[in-house]
């Protein structure tokens, strides 16, 4: 009987905690999928069926792309959106990730990164539109009002140039 109260409160802290948290970063989600639906709409941005957005800034060369079994060397710079400028556009935010060369496997990064990988050609430039369910989910990543911190359900804004595959 003890082991059965002890879970049956656990559990239920976790969803107030859940719930809280949730409630706490509503207004922060619906901007964010807001964001993504104006978007959309944009001239050159390709919608995938997952949800994933990108925008081909250089094609790149020849046939070969990475798959999950693939390392790749990129050069990448990480965002995140912020709101409207005086003017009333969209604008991308608070940089999460400075710009930095790296090799990665693709099978080890977010699902939304991993996907805008794929579909990479070698020399290839590309922006990606990351919605949370592809990212850190209503999880967030990182220590608050650190430099990476990301906020849960935060839209995330990748300028990436694949350099090699192998």
């Amino acid at each position: 009987y003890n082991m059965k109260l002890k879970w049956t409160l656990f559990i239920l802290l976790t969803l107030i905690f859940t719930g809280c948290k949730q409630e706490e970063w509503k207004d922060w989600k619906i901007h964010n999928e807001a964001w993504l639906v104006q978007n959309a709409t944009q001239e050159g941005i390709i919608k995938t069926h997952t949800g994933l957005q990108y925008k081909v800034i250089r094609p790149g060369i020849g046939n070969q792309r990475p798959d999950d079994l693939k390392q790749v060397l990129i050069n990448y710079r990480g965002t995140l959106i912020t709101g409207i400028d005086a003017n009333g556009d969209l604008i991308a935010g608070r940089e999460f990730e400075v710009g930095k060369q790296t090799v990665m496997g693709v099978n080890t990064v977010i699902a939304g990164f991993a996907e805008g990988l794929k579909k990479m050609h070698k020399s290839g430039k590309y922006i990606l539109y990351i919605p949370y369910q592809l990212g850190y989910l209503g999880l967030g990543q990182g220590a608050k009002g650190t430099m990476g911190y990301i906020p849960p359900y935060s839209t995330l804004i990748y300028e990436v140039e694949l350099i090699d595959v192998f």
